[in-house]
């Protein structure tokens, strides 16, 4: 600790002997620190403050609207007002291009840099961020950050409008192609089930059984055409059989050895003739009334004439007037049209036997063609239905959005103009300037103590290994003495003198005058 004292006093020591020195460079240093904040260029900073308003029908419709992110706004809120565009366009609104310092492209450049360095950006929470400049002009302060703010604010609002009609217009795109599509694939699966008759619900076993009962009914046709058949070649048998009678029965009725008995004969036949119906029909059968008429006609005609008389000579034969011959026609009409019917429907139950036989070699890959067609109208249709439902959500959000309901910036706190000046205080400043002159003094006296290598007394001597036997103390002389006070007198009053300035404009910025300020601009402006 003693070594340290003595350091101090031997400083102190020789701050008093280089006093002259230390006190005209403090006082040098201080007034010039002084007087040269006075010609520091004033700044001052225009600040707006802008809130991040959300409105309490977003909660009211949540689920049911969809807003552009506003986070998503916020992460890129600084990068996107301190663009290069977004600067240009705030100053050219200003007509700081039309302004004779910035006419160049050069020039105008620069002030857009400049700006996007001094522009400040906070973000407070998600709710709220300020924008601020600091600038020599006030107006000029003022005037940047409202018009930044503004186009930010109007760009903002625009864009998220322009978002919600562009949504809503790409979504009613969207449902009218896939509106399109569904049409043109219902279409495809129309006629691709008309083409190959295959549908959702048939299946391989489905078309398999239905050619297996096609092929069992195919069976019974065959069965029943053949029964036709035999039953059409049986009529035709008694119908030659009933003309050949019939003529035969004719002509034994004027043989030789059967006029006695024709009538006889004839009524014989007809009674067998009924007899054979009747296996078949009942009494009322038309052919049976009509052959008993004949036969109650022929015996009349017994009663009434002698044998000889009722002999008639036969006229040519009719099949239409004998009803047997008739009623076998009529049954083989009947069966002919059963076995055309019949014939008809084997062919019919062929062919379908065929399709089926195709559709089932077929199958596989028609199903599979079809299914696909199917998996492909489904998800067409899913994403239909989403798209309509889309478009409902996109028409209330742009509603929100056109009665700006939704979350959007307000301008809180607009930018005034500032008129106290920013920075570090001129008072604080000229303190420290003060403060700075007596640190220069010390340090000057400081650098020359350590640079002077002159013996400054018998520490120095002993230091250096001789031994001092006597000290002789320096004697003064008058005239030396004056001059000392002379140059003591100069260096005080220098000093007092800069005390002088250094209080004035302490107390000018204590009173808080601006006197020397105009002074200062008017010299600047060279009205002075």
């Amino acid at each position: 600790m003693e070594p340290l004292v003595e350091q101090v006093k031997h400083f102190l020591q020789a701050v008093y002997t280089r006093r002259r020195i230390f006190i005209t460079i403090a006082a040098t240093v201080a007034l010039l620190v002084v007087v040269s904040t006075f010609f520091k260029t004033k700044v001052y900073e225009a600040k707006s403050t802008v809130f991040i308003e959300r409105n309490v029908i977003n909660n009211l419709m949540k689920g049911l609207t969809v807003s552009p992110s506003m986070d998503d706004r916020i992460r890129v809120l600084r990068y996107y007002m301190l663009s290069r565009d977004m600067v240009t366009r705030t100053l050219k609104k200003m007509d700081m291009d039309a302004d004779m310092r910035y006419a160049n492209a050069e020039s105008f450049n620069g002030l857009v840099l400049w700006c996007q360095e001094q522009t400040n950006i906070s973000v407070r929470g998600n709710d709220l961020f300020f924008v601020s400049i600091v600038h020599s002009d006030p107006e000029f302060a003022k005037e940047y950050i409202n018009t930044l703010v503004n186009i930010y604010v109007e760009e903002n609002l625009s864009a998220k409008r322009e978002e919600s009609y562009g949504a809503n217009r790409f979504l009613a795109e969207q449902v009218t192609f896939y509106k399109q599509k569904m049409d043109e694939i219902d279409a495809k699966i129309i006629n691709f089930r008309r083409e190959t008759g295959i549908y959702s619900s048939v299946n391989e076993a489905a078309v398999m059984l239905q050619i297996e009962e096609d092929e069992i009914a195919l069976k019974e046709l065959k069965r029943q055409k053949t029964q036709a058949y035999a039953m059409i070649k049986t009529i035709k048998q008694q119908l030659e059989m009933s003309r050949e009678a019939s003529s035969e029965g004719f002509a034994s009725i004027f043989d030789e050895g059967s006029l006695g008995n024709g009538s006889n004969y004839r009524i014989e036949q007809l009674q067998a003739r009924v007899d054979d119906l009747l296996l078949v029909y009942n009494d009322q059968y038309p052919t049976i009334i009509k052959l008993r008429e004949q036969i109650e006609e022929l015996k009349k005609r017994q009663q009434e004439q002698p044998v000889e008389d009722t002999i008639v000579m036969p006229e040519s034969y009719n099949p239409v007037e004998d009803p047997i011959y008739v009623d076998l026609k009529m049954r083989l009409n009947t069966a002919q049209s059963d076995l055309n019917a019949l014939i008809a429907k084997e062919k019919e139950l062929a062919t379908a036997i065929q399709a089926n036989q195709e559709l089932l070699r077929d199958f596989p890959e028609d199903k599979k063609a079809l299914n696909d067609l199917e998996r492909e109208r489904v998800m067409q249709a899913s994403i239909y239905e989403q798209l309509l439902q889309r478009v409902g959500v996109s028409e209330v959000s742009k509603q929100m959005e056109v009665a700006d309901k939704a979350t959007t910036f307000r301008i809180v706190d607009p930018a005034i103009l500032p008129t106290q000046p920013v920075g570090t205080k001129r008072l604080m400043m000229m303190i420290l300037g003060i403060l700075g002159g007596v640190a220069c003094g010390l340090g000057a006296v400081f650098v020359i103590e350590h640079v002077d290598n002159t013996i400054k007394g018998t520490e120095d001597i002993r230091a250096m290994g001789v031994t001092v036997l006597a000290e002789i103390p320096f004697i003064w002389s008058e005239k030396d003495v004056q001059y000392m006070r002379k140059k003591d007198v100069f260096a005080f009053t220098f000093a007092c003198v800069c005390a002088l300035m250094i209080g004035v404009m302490l107390l000018h910025d204590l009173l808080g005058l601006s006197l020397i300020d105009h002074a200062i601009t008017n010299l600047r402006d060279g009205t002075i």
